[in-house]
């Protein structure tokens, strides 16, 4: 016996589950179309570089600065002068 589809049935069983799984799908998808694109590996990079803990945007005139002191040179344990301080602790 064969029976025929009415407009309803086909409404409850088909229509029903694809409006669910459309709305689920939004909401899964919803947050990185909200977010614009993102870096593919492969393609140039569009972003401003962003230095943080870097030096401020401002920097001091050269000119107006002041002369640093002559220091001394000292001989170190190999014999090399040096005239700043180092790994070692020897300023």
């Amino acid at each position: 016996m064969i029976t025929q589809l009415s407009g309803h049935t086909l409404l409850v069983f088909v229509g029903i589950p694809a409006l669910v799984v459309a709305v689920l799908a939004l909401l899964v998808f919803a947050s990185s179309i909200a977010k614009g694109p993102r870096y593919r590996p492969g393609l140039s990079w569009w972003a401003p570089p962003v230095w943080i803990g870097g030096p401020t945007a401002t920097k001091p005139d050269p000119a107006s600065l002041p002369e640093l002191p002559a220091g001394t040179t000292t001989a170190t344990a190999t014999g090399v002068a040096r005239t700043t301080g180092g790994a070692s602790a020897s300023w």
